[in-house]
């Protein structure tokens, strides 16, 4: 609980900023638990309440994509939820079936670190906005092309 009693006195102290975005990357991954399937505009509320049963929710984020993450204070609900999806238990929102699973990390994405946008910008491929040896290039201008 070290993390969630940091967040608590953070927030008591009124630290600023989107308390709830910081709370959720401060949880350890097996806190928290991936919820996708989701009907189209679910409530933090909601979602929570299907999983609130089984331990104290502290932090749910609904995402536009359909898909949310429920923090728990303890990794206790999550290893429980878990292991009830394994044993074929499913959950529902709304008549509709919620795919639950494991938290994963963003570092596992092998699509590498993004290139900052002015790096794509220089792109010359094309014809949009490229050139041939440094000059804009235009079909009519070029003699290499004639």
């Amino acid at each position: 609980k070290q993390w969630y009693q940091r967040r608590v006195a953070i927030t008591a102290g009124g630290g600023g900023g989107d308390s709830n975005r910081y709370q959720e990357r401060e949880a350890p991954n097996n806190h928290q638990i991936f919820v996708g399937n989701l009907p189209t505009r679910t409530e933090s509320g909601e979602l929570g309440g299907v999983f609130k049963d089984y331990g104290e929710v502290i932090h749910v984020r609904v995402t536009p994509n359909n898909f949310g993450f429920v923090v728990f204070d303890n990794e206790a609900p999550v290893n429980d939820i878990l292991t009830a999806v394994k044993k074929g238990k499913k959950y529902y929102l709304h008549d509709q079936r919620l795919n639950v699973e494991e938290k994963k990390t963003g570092m596992g994405s092998n699509r590498g670190p993004r290139k900052p946008f002015s790096d794509r910008r220089n792109n010359s491929r094309g014809r949009r906005g490229g050139s041939v040896q440094g000059r804009p290039y235009n079909d009519h201008n070029n003699s290499e092309l004639k």
